[in-house]
């Protein structure tokens, strides 16, 4: 397969894509990172078709990102995104958010695995298919993914894989846990300043129509654990701060 190591996406940020006070919501940063995603490889061949073909795909087991200035509504911003092959059955893509000027917004780490089309399980072994898919051998970059728990926790609702959460593969769509997540913070919190970093691991996958129970507690950083959880165990933990 010819090498494409990296890929970039160029998108204007606009009123839909931010929050009352004209930022970047975090959930758009993953929405636009996803997609850039989807671009490189299907740039390399790897669309619905080869997945079908191969009974194969890729899904999304952890996540991180953080902000060294969060853009704003109206500006311009590059993603330029980097996967690496797979080291012990994982993928890391790194994507770097860049301002017209070259100046490093950001970075978004994601991990990624191979999961059987059937049975849903993850393949410790990718198809020979997946053998050689142009991505570098190896990417620098990388954030922690460690989840710190907090030791007290408060309801904060219930989140359903609704219509509009859900994506081509089913279930709740991965960037939309960050939404979740937010929407469990109290909103003065919110008012006052933006999301700058967050970490996401996803456990148990929400397929449509199912429910989770979703609790909040406070770390002692001053940072923010979000959980989610139903009859099946626990299906995402988040920590995010300002």
């Amino acid at each position: 397969m010819e090498r494409m190591e990296q890929y970039v996406a160029t998108h204007k940020l606009a009123e839909i894509d931010c929050d009352w006070n004209g930022w970047i919501l975090p959930g758009v940063l993953l929405r636009l990172t996803q997609q850039a995603a989807t671009e490189h490889c299907m740039g390399l061949g790897l669309d619905q078709a080869f997945y079908q073909a191969n009974q194969a795909v890729f899904l999304m087991a952890k996540m991180a990102f953080v902000w060294n200035q969060v853009p704003r509504c109206g500006q311009t911003i590059h993603l330029v995104t980097k996967p690496e092959m797979a080291r012990r059955a994982t993928y890391k893509r790194i994507t770097t958010i860049t301002d017209e000027q070259g100046t490093v917004l950001g970075l978004v780490d994601s991990r990624w695995v191979l999961v059987d089309l059937q049975s849903h399980r993850i393949l410790r072994k990718a198809p020979e298919a997946f053998q050689s898919l142009g991505f570098a051998d190896s990417v620098e970059e990388q954030l922690s993914m460690q989840m710190q728990k907090a030791a007290l926790l408060q309801t904060a609702g219930v989140a359903r894989a609704s219509y509009t959460y859900c994506d081509i593969n089913g279930h709740m769509n991965n960037s939309r846990y960050a939404d979740i997540a937010c929407d469990a913070l109290p909103q003065e919190l919110l008012r006052r300043a933006p999301i700058t970093h967050m970490t996401i691991s996803y456990h148990n996958e929400l397929k449509a129509g199912m429910e989770c129970a979703v609790q909040l507690g406070e770390l002692e950083t001053g940072d923010w654990y979000v959980t989610g959880t139903n009859e099946n165990g626990c299906c995402f933990e988040v920590n995010l701060g300002f």
